[in-house]
């Protein structure tokens, strides 16, 4: 008998770390599945399926739903959009804002890219709902209203508090992401001031920079707050991929800056980059009002309107920044 229990309990010890080692891993396989990114969660969304299609795969990677995303969403044309491709961007952005809000994590790093470069293909839209919002987007911003089309072509509308903004601030922590949603929004309001006559006063001046502003006050608000969540050496590091990104001119090349005559959106964008080269994080916090000062220089427009014009625009792209702040507390 005392062989026998002898035997018994080395036997007894290997099952015991058998099962300790299978409970270990079992342990190790719930935590990662319950504190992974988002991804899985959307994999399994009604709306994220309905708008896949034939795209959709249960078992598919993050990587791969970004890239089937991309190709339900965007046109054969940038900027370009069916009433079909439109209603899929809203159900994927309103499916990872509900994700994220009921996950409390961020976004799978395959997915960040991916989504930035669908939002920015959406930029008129992106600036509309991240500016002053317009009342048809404020009205089509519900869940249940769908994309629509009117004389300017296919418009697609969110909630920006709850879920536009949500998304960006996720993608964001991707800083190639950041300004990929930042260059777009940069490249609208350019194109909005390009548009502009230069006989306007008072608020008809300022208008669209103040729209542009709050848009890119948002974005300021964003990047502060990933800034902040990041140790320093991150957070400089971060800061840095996304200046870099920003003020590049083409494959690493300097690039001329065009005539305003010829090309006045690219213009003002050229120098803007020069900008950011140059001053860094402080060309960010006042770009409406530069690239309304280099509008304002390139048509000819000065005095007190345009000084006045100068400082509400500066004001808000500043209490902008400061709500999406504020938001985060």
């Amino acid at each position: 008998m005392p062989e026998r229990r002898g035997r018994s309990r080395p036997r007894f010890l290997v099952l015991a770390l058998v099962f300790v080692c299978l409970l270990g891993v079992g342990v190790a396989w719930f935590v990662r599945d319950f504190s992974e990114p988002l991804c899985k969660g959307m994999r399994h969304d009604g709306r994220v399926e309905k708008a896949l299609g034939n795209r959709y795969d249960k078992g598919m990677t993050c990587a791969d739903l970004g890239a089937a995303v991309k190709a339900v969403t965007l046109g054969k044309q940038p900027g370009e959009h069916s009433l079909r491709q439109a209603q899929a961007m809203k159900d994927v952005v309103l499916a990872v804002a509900d994700g994220l809000d009921e996950d409390g994590g961020g976004l799978d790093q395959g997915l960040r890219l991916p989504l930035a470069e669908v939002l920015a293909d959406y930029r008129v839209d992106l600036r509309e709902n991240l500016g002053l919002t317009p009342v048809d987007y404020v009205r089509n911003g519900i869940a249940s209203k769908p994309a629509w089309e009117d004389d300017a072509g296919v418009h697609v509308s969110v909630n920006w508090r709850t879920a536009l903004l949500p998304v960006v601030r996720a993608v964001s922590e991707d800083p190639d992401a950041y300004a990929v949603v930042r260059e777009a929004v940069t490249r609208q309001a350019a194109e909005a001031l390009a548009a502009m006559k230069p006989d306007g006063t008072g608020n008809t001046l300022s208008a669209p920079a103040a729209h542009s502003a709050w848009a890119l006050g948002n974005l300021d608000g964003v990047a502060a707050d990933v800034v902040s969540s990041l140790k320093s050496d991150r957070g400089r590091e971060w800061q840095a991929a996304a200046l870099a990104d920003l003020s590049r001119t083409g494959e690493g090349e300097k690039t001329a800056v065009p005539a305003f005559a010829e090309a006045a959106a690219d213009y003002l964008v050229a120098r803007w980059r020069g900008d950011v080269a140059a001053e860094g994080a402080e060309a960010l916090e006042r770009q409406a009002a530069s690239m309304f000062g280099e509008w304002c220089d390139a048509v000819g427009v000065t005095g007190t309107d345009r000084e006045e014009a100068a400082e509400r625009i500066e004001r808000g792209q500043r209490a902008a920044g400061r709500g999406v702040l504020m938001d985060q507390d």
